[in-house]
């Protein structure tokens, strides 16, 4: 895996670029850590970086290129394969490398009356000299508020004990001075690399986890939406909401919600793969506890030749605790024969 930084150089554009890509829904970064904000780009990002580059040399629109078919571009970027075989010659050997996940160590809890609370995240510096000197960077690091509930107890993706903070699979070594504290967070991929994050306190309650979740107000007026009645069918499953193509699907494992059924009456089945159907409801724009009760699922229409989309927000765990989206399902409307 590549980071965007590595990747930006490669292809001697600035990472600003690449997220603008992405955002547009140009390139998919093959992994996203959801919880650091680090991107990692791998083989197929980095032809499909080629191909924007190429098109747009040749005049094409990003809109253009967005939909422009593989088909197509593969004629146009022939002769540039060969410039590229070195690199992906690296690429292939950083694959074959296996990466030995951190596995958090299993000891007493150590209290730190300091650390418990409520913290806000203020910034993210590349070392701790350049933290405390409040030379901050631009990332996009998401764990914007961050609670250490009493005795180290889990909630999320969280637990600590006394110098650690343990964020997913990541242990993570944290000082308090002051009223801050810098928790140095490292690459899941290369344990060489890592930043430090700012928190400043916010105040030191012993927060439960229902106080800590985020609840949606599902109580809104009901607004009828004709287009959203019929039967929708999952196809795709995408962490931008501007980034689906049919021609080259994201998600390659089971999705897990299979359909969405809207029934004149203003009524919402939604069935899963595990055989679960749940009924809720919607108001123009928004869809009911798609995932999890008590949230407020965005949804937009996309229509890509001739075909009616639906993407629709998937609030999961990361949602309610971290007030992040971790993805959208792409739904197709099925034409009732």
């Amino acid at each position: 895996m590549i980071k965007i930084g590595d990747f930006a150089k490669i292809f001697d554009v600035t990472t600003k670029t690449i997220r603008h890509y992405e955002k547009l829904g140009l390139l998919v970064p093959a992994l996203v850590d959801i919880y650091s904000g680090y991107r990692y780009f791998d083989e197929e990002n980095i032809k499909r970086m080629k191909e924007i580059l190429t098109l747009k040399k040749l005049g094409f629109s990003l809109d253009e290129i967005k939909y422009f078919s593989e088909e197509k571009i593969r004629s146009k970027i022939e002769d540039y394969e060969n410039e590229i075989s070195d690199i992906n010659n690296k690429i292939l050997s950083l694959q074959e490398l296996s990466f030995n996940e951190r596995k958090v160590l299993d000891m007493a809890f150590i209290n730190d009356k300091e650390a418990v609370g409520k913290w806000r995240l203020i910034g993210v510096a590349e070392t701790m000299e350049d933290a405390q000197k409040e030379n901050y960077i631009e990332d996009e690091y998401s764990i914007k508020d961050l609670y250490l509930l009493p005795n180290g107890k889990k909630y999320w993706v969280i637990s600590w004990t006394k110098g650690i903070v343990n964020i997913g699979n990541s242990e993570n070594t944290y000082v308090i001075i002051g009223n801050k504290m810098y928790i140095t967070i490292n690459d899941i991929y290369d344990q060489g690399d890592s930043k430090v994050v700012v928190y400043e306190k916010i105040d030191s309650r012993e927060y439960t986890e229902d106080e800590i979740t985020i609840k949606d107000n599902i109580n809104l007026p009901f607004i009828s939406d004709d287009k959203l009645v019929g039967f929708w069918e999952s196809v795709d499953f995408i962490n931008n909401e501007n980034s689906f193509n049919p021609d080259k699907l994201y998600w390659k494992d089971k999705l897990y919600l299979k359909k969405i059924i809207v029934s004149p009456d203003n009524s919402v089945i939604i069935n899963y793969s595990d055989e679960h159907v749940k009924k809720t409801g919607y108001t123009k724009g928004f869809i009911y506890n798609v995932c999890i009760d008590d949230t407020l699922c965005k949804y937009k229409y996309e229509t890509i030749n001739d075909k009616d989309y639906l993407i629709v927000e998937w609030k999961s765990g990361d949602y309610v605790y971290g007030g992040l989206v971790n993805g959208y399902y792409v739904l197709e409307k099925q034409m009732i024969k």
